[in-house]
């Protein structure tokens, strides 16, 4: 009987410190997940300022009538089989 006492504190020991470094991981993946959000969120937002900009610019394009250089350059150019 006197094993069984002896090993008991010795477990409660080992299942503390487990809990405690498991606590511990688990609080650094939590804070790696919330950085990992933050970058993306900081992300999605750039993005989101590069599309409205783009989309001003085509707008303001538009309503000065004036054409995309591309449809320009394709307006030149005759069809396939033409001269």
């Amino acid at each position: 009987m006197d094993n069984q006492w002896n090993a008991a504190p010795s477990s409660g020991t080992n299942s503390d410190r487990n809990v405690h470094v498991n606590g511990a991981e688990k609080k650094a993946q939590s804070q790696e997940q919330q950085e990992a959000e933050k970058h993306l969120q900081m992300r999605v937002e750039a993005q989101e300022k590069y599309m409205r900009s783009m989309m001003e610019k085509a707008h303001q394009a538009l309503a000065s009538g004036a054409t995309w250089p591309a449809a320009n350059e394709q307006a030149k150019i005759s069809p396939p089989g033409r001269k």
